[in-house]
């Protein structure tokens, strides 16, 4: 009988998608670095995927090179480009990129997907304080409230992500990764009303479902720092 010696699987896993609206090295670096600051555990070592669609014919101009080395630096692990334009493959392929499918979805610079991670600065004199849901959230889904509250009405599935700077509730099954805080509260608090996470952060402190004790899973908790360390009681 011949020995097995790899096992190849197809598996759905989340990506993170970084769409470009400008071709500056630098620029593009500023505004990583900042996303980094508001929830690094969220996105250290998190595969990458570029999105050129906005771009078009300014995707000529891009550095390819130095846009890879980039996301090393970083902490991205990059995966690919998607939507480049045509006359810019080669470049990217020279450089080092895969090229991936264009997708199904379509990137306006007013509307980006709530998937997406885009390098908009959000206007301080319209800052969202609570950001309420009234349909699941679906695997696959980040949802980003930089600067409130996030409510769910219904439940979040697996392999989606809430990110709130201040505090989230989900008035059902908490799937996914959730992180609150992500500007620095540790104050803010997560309640659920069915712990099944894979990630839970407030602040930057984070455990991991396996972490978390069998008797505090499935159940309403709430959930919030105590002393630097991430606190687990039930409702």
């Amino acid at each position: 009988m011949k020995e097995q010696i790899i096992d190849l699987k197809g598996e759905m896993s989340l990506l993170t998608v970084l769409v470009l609206y400008t071709t500056q090295i630098q620029a593009i670096r500023e505004a990583l670095e900042e996303k980094k600051q508001q929830a690094s555990h969220f996105l250290v070592r998190s595969p990458i995927i570029i999105d050129c669609q906005l771009l078009g014919e300014r995707s000529l101009e891009l550095e390819f090179a130095e846009l890879k080395i980039l996301m090393t630096q970083v902490g991205f692990v990059p995966v690919g480009l998607r939507n480049l334009w045509e006359a810019a493959e080669a470049l990217a392929i020279d450089a080092g990129w895969a090229l991936l499918r264009p997708s199904k979805q379509q990137v306006t610079p007013n509307t980006p997907p709530p998937t997406e991670i885009t390098l908009e600065q959000e206007p301080s004199e319209a800052v969202q304080r609570l950001l309420v849901l009234d349909r699941p959230v679906r695997s696959g889904q980040q949802v980003y409230c930089p600067y409130g509250d996030i409510v769910v009405l219904q439940h979040t599935s697996a392999g989606s992500e809430l990110l709130a700077g201040g505090s989230v509730h989900v008035y059902g099954a908490l799937r996914g990764r959730v992180l609150a805080g992500v500007q620095g509260d540790t104050q803010a608090r997560i309640f659920c009303e069915r712990l099944e996470a894979e990630l839970i952060a407030i602040a930057g402190r984070y455990r991991l479902l396996d972490d978390i004790e069998s008797n505090l899973k499935g159940q309403a908790v709430m959930i919030y720092l105590e002393q630097e360390k991430l606190k687990i009681v039930p409702i």
